[in-house]
C-alpha cells in the first residue's frame, strides 16, 4: 500500500552506535522502514537514546530528503514517538523480515484502515509497544507451531477478519468498525502467551496464569486510558471479545460477537489438522 510520499513516522528494525573518531559525540546509524521508504538515517550524538529500542515508532528530525543518497539520509536525530498517534497505520511499518508475506500485511492494512479513527487509536495504543507488536506480528497460534514457521497467528487474524467481513454481507445494523477491531485483536493476547526455547515454544508464565484472553482485556483497559473512545463503541469491542467464547450457550449476544465467533470457528476448521492451534 504505497503512496509513493515520504514518510513521516518509521519503524526502527535496527541500530548502530560507534563513537566517532577523534571525538567524544557518538555516530548513530539507524535502519528505518516504512512501505513507501526504507532508509539508514544517519546523525551524531553527545549522549546515547537508551529508549531507542528495534521495533519501535519513530520520526526524523531536521531530514532533507534531497540528500538521501543511496538509501542513506544524514538527519540531525531520530525521535522516539511514545504516544500513540492515530494517523499511523501500523501495519504499513511492518518490516519485510518480520513477515515476508507482504501480500497479508497489505490485507491487515486495509483492514485497518476500515475501523475508523476513534477504534484505530485504541488499536494503536495496545500495540505501541514495539516489541509487542513485533509478537503480534511473528508469534505462533499455538505451542505446536514450527519455529521456523512463525507468524501464524497474524495470519489467523486477518482470516477471521476476512471471513467475517464475509459473513457481513446483507446483514443490517451491524458495526464493521467494531468486528473489524475484534476480530483482528481477539488471539493478539498470545503475542505474550509462548516463548520460543530449544525444544520449540512453550507457554510463557502469562500464558499458563493469566491466558491470552484475559491479556487483551487488560491491554485494553491501559489503551483506552491513553486514548478516546466511546463508552458505546468500547463496550461493543469488549462484548464481542468476551461473548464469542461461550456464544453457543448464551443468548443476548451481539451480533458482532456471534460473527466473530462463528468466523473463528469456521477459519479453525479450515486450517490442517497437523498444525494443532
Amino acid at each position: 500500500m504505497q503512496t509513493n510520499t515520504f514518510p513521516t513516522y518509521f519503524r526502527l528494525v535496527s541500530l548502530v552506535r560507534l563513537p566517532l573518531k577523534g571525538s567524544r559525540e557518538i555516530l548513530n546509524e539507524a535502519v528505518l522502514y516504512h512501505d513507501d521508504a526504507q532508509i539508514t538515517a544517519v546523525w551524531t550524538s553527545s549522549h546515547v537514546d537508551s529508549r531507542l529500542k528495534r521495533g519501535c515508532c519513530v520520526a526524523l528530525r531536521g531530514a532533507c530528503t534531497s540528500q538521501l543518497e543511496n538509501g542513506r539520509l544524514p538527519v540531525s536525530r531520530v525521535e522516539l514517538i511514545d504516544k500513540p498517534i492515530s494517523a499511523v497505520n501500523p501495519f504499513q511499518t511492518v518490516p519485510v523480515a518480520w513477515c515476508p508475506d507482504r501480500v497479508l500485511v497489505q490485507k491487515a492494512a486495509v483492514l485497518w484502515s476500515q475501523m475508523g479513527r476513534s477504534l484505530q487509536h485504541l488499536f494503536n495504543a495496545v500495540m505501541w509497544d514495539g516489541g509487542r507488536f513485533y509478537r503480534y506480528i511473528t508469534g505462533p497460534l499455538g505451542s505446536s507451531d514450527y519455529p521456523w514457521a512463525p507468524g501464524r497467528n497474524f495470519k489467523h487474524a486477518v482470516a477471521v477478519t476476512e471471513k467475517a467481513a464475509v459473513l457481513t454481507r446483507g446483514l443490517p445494523d451491524i458495526s464493521n468498525q467494531v468486528l473489524i477491531a475484534a476480530a483482528l485483536l481477539h488471539d493478539a493476547g498470545k503475542a505474550d502467551d509462548y516463548r520460543l526455547s530449544a525444544e520449540g515454544y512453550v507457554l510463557s508464565d502469562r500464558g499458563y496464569w493469566i491466558g491470552y484472553q484475559n491479556t487483551i482485556l487488560e491491554w485494553l483497559a491501559v489503551a483506552r486510558s491513553r486514548v478516546i473512545v466511546s463508552d458505546a463503541q468500547y463496550l461493543a469491542l469488549v462484548h464481542a471479545l468476551i461473548a464469542r467464547r461461550t456464544y453457543e450457550s448464551r443468548s443476548g449476544l451481539s451480533i458482532e460477537a456471534t460473527l466473530l465467533a462463528t468466523a473463528d470457528r469456521l477459519t479453525n476448521e479450515a486450517v490442517s489438522p497437523a498444525f494443532g492451534s
